[in-house]
């Protein structure tokens, strides 16, 4: 009988020994599988760090190409300056001129009135008449010329100042009031979203942005990573409701308070030999104009040129013809020339992560 239940008892025992050996074997298996799964997610994220640093190294080769075209764009405004003052001394003298051949046929018509020869008298008028004509028609072409020199510094000078506000912004990480962009990818779970604009859209790194659902702020949002047409932001941490979350397609626009704004706060004292800045003009009254010919950049006057000689041709050559004025760059446009960059359009809603990490276990 005592044999009977040994064997019972080693039956039952060897019985649970296979069982607990299958188990062991099934979660071997299930090991060397996750083993396998996260070595290849690590070889994507070290891929995507690459890509990472040559996005990077493009950023910095476009920051310096577009600082040599402000300083090309500064250098040509400094050139037309000069050339206007230039052209300011040139009408000057040409004025000067002018009064003098009034003055001349002033006297020369008091003089017919005593004088004797008459016919003498009328063919010199007509002469100097003739001359008085010449001179006006090159005084008129003096001032178109100096006109359209005159735009052409105004033009020059508005897409310095449009490249230097958009550089100041870009590295400030400050985007537009009325900026809108859509979520693309709403990555919730991994606590970062993709929207459907990038650099060529007027998002800039490291920018404060607001999910908007009608009129509430459902979260808020760090510009991480920019691209031409498309971008990352990482969710701020506190902003998103618990239970809620970012679907793709919801309203992204600018924070309300923008952090670059926050910490520039009030304007850092002037350097040692710094130019004091000039006072405001009173409430209503408009801000006073640079002195015609001034060059914006501070560049010394152009010498004045000799007055020409009295008796002789008081222009010296034949006036040039007047130059066109040149069209005004379109609203928006590059200053620089650059084509404008194709709207990106809203990708498919994906909740799948673009680094291949598995999803994190369902809540039971």
């Amino acid at each position: 009988m005592v044999w009977k239940i040994l064997s019972a008892l080693s039956a039952v025992c060897l019985g649970t020994a296979c069982y607990f050996a299958w188990a062991n074997q099934k979660t071997l298996v299930e090991e060397r599988k996750r083993e396998a799964y996260a070595t290849a997610n690590l070889a994507e994220q070290k891929a995507h760090i690459v890509q990472a640093e040559e996005a990077k190294k493009n950023r910095e080769s476009q920051l310096a190409t577009a600082n040599q075209d402000l300083e090309t764009t500064k250098t040509a405004v400094v050139d037309t300056t000069a050339k206007a003052q230039t052209k300011e001394q040139e009408l000057a003298v040409v004025k000067t001129n002018l009064d003098q051949v009034t003055k001349i046929v002033n006297d020369l018509e008091k003089q017919i009135n005593d004088a004797g020869d008459i016919e003498a008298l009328l063919a010199q008028i007509e002469s100097i008449k003739k001359e008085r004509a010449e001179a006006e028609a090159a005084l008129a072409n003096q001032v178109q010329q100096l006109a359209s020199a005159q735009e052409k510094v105004n033009n020059l000078t508005n897409a310095a100042k449009e490249a230097e506000d958009r550089e100041a912004r870009g590295r400030r990480g400050i985007v537009d009031d009325d900026f809108t962009a859509k979520v693309a990818y709403s990555y919730t779970d991994w606590g970062f979203v993709v929207l459907n604009k990038g650099n060529g859209g007027g998002v800039f790194a490291n920018a404060d942005l607001e999910v908007k659902r009608g009129k509430d702020v459902v979260a808020k949002l760090k510009v991480r990573d920019v691209e031409q047409n498309s971008s990352v932001a990482d969710l701020v941490k506190g902003s998103l409701a618990e239970g809620e979350r970012i679907r793709p397609g919801d309203l992204v626009v600018a924070a309300a308070e923008q952090s670059a704004k926050a910490a520039k706060g009030p304007a850092a004292t002037a350097a040692p030999g710094a130019t004091a800045p000039a006072a405001p003009a009173p409430d209503g009254a408009a801000p006073a104009a640079p002195a015609m010919g001034s060059d914006p950049f501070g560049a010394p006057a152009a010498p004045a040129p000799a007055a020409p000689a009295m008796g002789g041709d008081p222009f010296g050559a034949p006036a040039a013809a007047p130059a066109p004025a040149p069209a005004a760059p379109a609203m928006g446009a590059d200053p620089f020339g650059a084509a404008p960059a194709p709207a990106g359009a809203t990708p498919a809603p994906s909740t799948a992560d673009p680094f291949g990490a598995a999803p994190p276990p369902a809540n039971p």
